[in-house]
């Protein structure tokens, strides 16, 4: 059985309070809303000037900015978001759709990522404004160290999210990269279709 965490209930830092909007996230993600609708980001959102919770966005990024173990991991996600994509192969590899997902495995027993898969794209996946022209996607899966984040509000338990988040960003990228080499073409029909 997990130990409990000593931070409960949790309550947060009056310096991230005083910066809460008068929209909740629950409004912004329609709660008890009747009509299915796209997400809006409440948070993590590319300028934090386009949200109304990003002063809270920013705010996590002046609370220890000097610790270790939280320079280390932004350190080490930045490299991963700096390496450049595999240039695109000559030639395209044409498989069955099976046999592409099939290969996907690899980067599970590899390690890259804890799982992955492919799924049929729905549209209402992408946040409002945002639009994925590709009919399939590939859905990968990392696993947080547990005693790591019961360590909350520690600077560990924070570095330990954006490692993991820099890990997901790899993997993404390794997939990315793969199917960029390989120039993945149409897809073959598979014996008896």
């Amino acid at each position: 059985m997990p130990r409990k965490p000593p931070h409960r209930p949790f309550t947060p830092q009056p310096a991230q309070l005083a910066l809460r909007p008068k929209t909740s996230g629950n409004e912004i993600n329609g709660l008890n809303e009747t009509a299915q609708r796209q997400p809006r980001l409440v948070y993590w959102a590319p300028d934090p000037d386009d949200i109304p919770h990003g002063e809270m966005q920013r705010w996590f990024y002046s609370v220890n900015p000097d610790h270790p173990a939280l320079i280390a991991a932004r350190q080490d996600r930045q490299k991963v978001l700096d390496t450049p994509l595999a240039d695109l192969a000559a030639s395209q590899v044409n498989r069955s759709p099976e046999d592409w997902t099939e290969r996907l495995a690899r980067f599970v027993d590899e390690s890259t990522c804890e799982k992955v898969g492919v799924a049929e794209m729905d549209p209402a996946w992408a946040y409002e404004g945002e639009q994925v022209t590709q009919s399939k996607v590939i859905m990968i899966a990392v696993k947080h160290d547990y005693e790591a984040l019961s360590q909350a509000p520690a600077p560990e338990a924070g570095a330990e999210v954006v490692r993991q988040y820099g890990r997901a960003a790899a993997a993404a990228k390794t997939i990315a990269s793969w199917l960029r080499a390989h120039r993945v073409g149409k897809p073959t029909l598979s014996p008896g279709r």
